[in-house]
């Protein structure tokens, strides 16, 4: 006799199986580089790309609720009894109750407010991203796999056609000057990082020592690579130099809209730029 399909424990365990998901890529997204040097050099774990993982989290985090609901839904009588029992319960405990649910207030608070030891706890996870920094190939920039092969070669005073000729001389298939590192890494099955080593190996010397010196691992804390993305707008305007106010003018003069208090990703966001963008703007007048 044919065993019938049980929809209720089909459920469970899907829910069971991506909350599995949801805590492993938790805890990988917890310790994962910046996407500014996952997506530079390309960086895997288990096979999974950094965008990989935060896909993972993101769509097993909206099955898991999904089907959370079904379940509430399809069981509501059973759960409303459920609570019920509970709260009579928790009414003879007073105590337990109150005090838990004041703990759980203050943890609430103390979380938002950036409080010891939580703040700590955050702040080892960005620790532990940015210790990937190290790396030997640190991008001239925030997000420089999404420029154009003719937007780095210039910027690393090339030569367009130079570029080209070093890239096809190494084997890199090309389709134009406007196909960005990303796409030009991908289609190779390289990353970006073994892109920019290619075009620097043909840059004269003097060039290729400004090149060094920006992306030595020091110089690249202290510049355009060390994470502004996190910053808001008066911590970064502190860094440049000028007031708040002053940034917020800069960037009202490119049609900008932004807040002293908001990160420069969220202004980014907001305005459909790109974080870097807004940090170039920011540091330069209009």
């Amino acid at each position: 006799m044919e065993r019938k399909f049980k929809l209720r424990a089909f459920i469970a365990l899907l829910m069971l199986w991506s909350f599995i998901v949801e805590m492993v890529s938790g805890i990988v997204l917890y310790v994962v580089p910046p996407g500014r040097i996952a997506n530079w050099t390309n960086w895997k774990f288990w096979g999974i790309t950094k965008h990989g993982w935060t896909a993972l989290h993101t769509i097993f985090g909206y099955l898991f609720f999904i089907f959370a609901c079904y379940h509430i839904v399809k069981n509501w009588k059973a759960i409303l009894n459920y609570i019920r029992k509970k709260i009579r319960r928790g009414l003879k405990m007073r105590w337990e109750l109150g005090t838990s649910l004041l703990l759980t207030v203050l943890l609430t608070a103390a979380t938002l407010i950036n409080l010891a030891p939580f703040s700590t706890v955050m702040d080892f996870g960005t620790k532990l991203k940015n210790s990937w920094e190290d790396s030997k190939n640190p991008p001239i920039r925030p997000h420089a796999e999404d420029m154009t092969l003719y937007e780095l070669s210039s910027e690393l005073q090339i030569g367009i056609d130079k570029a080209e000729a070093s890239l096809s001389e190494a084997g890199i298939t090309l389709k134009g000057s406007e196909q960005t590192i990303k796409a030009i890494a991908e289609e190779n099955q390289i990353s970006p990082a073994d892109v920019f080593d290619l075009l620097i190996k043909h840059t004269s010397g003097e060039v290729r020592q400004k090149i060094e010196k920006i992306t030595t691992p020091q110089s690249h804390k202290q510049g355009m690579g060390k994470g502004y993305g996190q910053m808001s707008l008066s911590q970064l305007a502190r860094d440049v130099g000028i007031s708040p106010a002053e940034a917020l003018e800069r960037l009202k003069a490119h049609g900008l809209t932004a807040q002293e208090n908001e990160t420069i990703r969220a202004i980014a966001d907001k305005n459909n730029r790109r974080p870097f963008e807004i940090v170039d703007i920011i540091k330069k007048k209009p």
